[in-house]
């Protein structure tokens, strides 16, 4: 005969706590004060206590069929040099769009709150977002690398979108930049492309942690030494671009800003006659350009039931051991990419 299951109950006889209390402790409400949420679940993990899944089952059934019921705010928290200065790309619109739609559908609302209004310290902020009982807060990403943020996390729930944030150590979600930059190497290759060049901002590379200069030069390792062209690396589209493709000869670009690709037709060069292109990031690209969609609003969903997660678990602060969460993007074809004809003569 199986023992009877330790309840909520059990431990509030136990505690001398309300059973409600003890039950929003177990949870690390935010209401129950914090050396209460470690009293209550001391006694509960001496008890033997553990949640039933069957419950736990039921209530996420309730939630994915009603009607969503309000159960507060989720802020979107932005950090640029003006109000919509995050907003700099179609990737990061589609973050938000795709975090508010979740959001609105678990019972959420989702917030903007602007770290750099006029008068807005860090230490305001966060007293700002307590008062409004803020809990749950997604990080849009940084305008640049290595950005710092200190507004007292260990009252919040937080996921940051992107690698630009280097201090505090967040849960992370992020497009797999690494996997992408592979998957597009991958199609090129299939589509009989065996130069391909890699024509990048070091500035954009770190915004991704190095991944799309280190896949591709990993990936270079496994093809014969004469298609391994250097990478081509700028500040700033310019002629440095023009004179590496004289030099190196790649028979298509992989590069992720379309000012490159405005730069090349500009120059008359005539894509796909001259050489193919391609970008591991779609974000502002004209839809005829061959891309990998990075899959941003789905980035954005998942961002939304990581952090709704943390908050039904009581989840603050700065956690020990942070997660990224990686979500895939897929393959889009597009005219300057197109099946490579072997060269006259073969």
């Amino acid at each position: 005969m199986e023992p009877r299951r330790v309840t909520v109950r059990d431990i509030a006889r136990e505690s001398g706590f309300h059973y409600t209390t003890v039950a929003r402790a177990l949870r690390r409400h935010s209401s129950i004060p914090a050396a209460t949420c470690d009293r209550i679940c001391r006694i509960a993990e001496k008890m033997g206590y553990a949640p039933d899944p069957m419950v736990a089952a039921l209530n996420a059934y309730r939630v994915r069929i009603g009607t969503p019921k309000y159960r507060g705010n989720i802020v979107w928290l932005t950090n640029a040099a003006t109000r919509d200065g995050w907003n700099t790309c179609k990737t990061f619109d589609l973050y938000r769009r795709g975090a508010e739609k979740r959001a609105n559908e678990l019972g959420y609302a989702l917030e903007d709150f602007w770290l750099r209004e006029p008068g807005m310290t860090e230490r305001r902020a966060g007293e700002i977002l307590v008062a409004r009982n803020v809990r749950g807060l997604l990080l849009a990403p940084q305008p640049r690398p290595r950005v710092r943020i200190d507004i007292g996390w260990p009252r919040f729930a937080a996921v940051a979108f992107g690698y630009t944030l280097a201090w505090p150590l967040l849960h992370t979600i992020t497009n797999n930049t690494y996997y992408s930059m592979q998957m597009a190497i991958r199609h090129a290759r299939r589509l009989g492309y065996r130069r391909p060049g890699l024509v990048i901002s070091p500035v954009s590379d770190e915004r991704v942690n190095h991944s799309w200069g280190a896949a591709f030069l990993e990936r270079q390792q496994h093809w014969p030494a004469e298609e391994r062209l250097p990478v081509c690396r700028y500040d700033e589209p310019g002629p440095g671009i023009l004179s590496w493709i004289k030099r190196y000869k790649p028979d298509v670009i992989i590069c992720h800003e379309p000012r490159v690709l405005s730069l090349l037709e500009k120059e008359g060069c005539r894509i796909p006659d001259d050489f193919g292109f391609l970008t591991q990031s779609l974000c502002d690209f004209p839809e005829h350009v061959a891309a990998v969609d990075e899959n941003a609003t789905e980035c954005g969903r998942a961002a939304v039931d990581f952090l709704v997660g943390m908050i039904h678990r009581g989840e603050r602060g700065v956690p020990r051991f942070p997660q990224r969460l990686l979500t895939e993007g897929f393959w889009k074809p597009g005219k300057t990419l197109p099946r490579k004809r072997a060269a006259a003569g073969r």
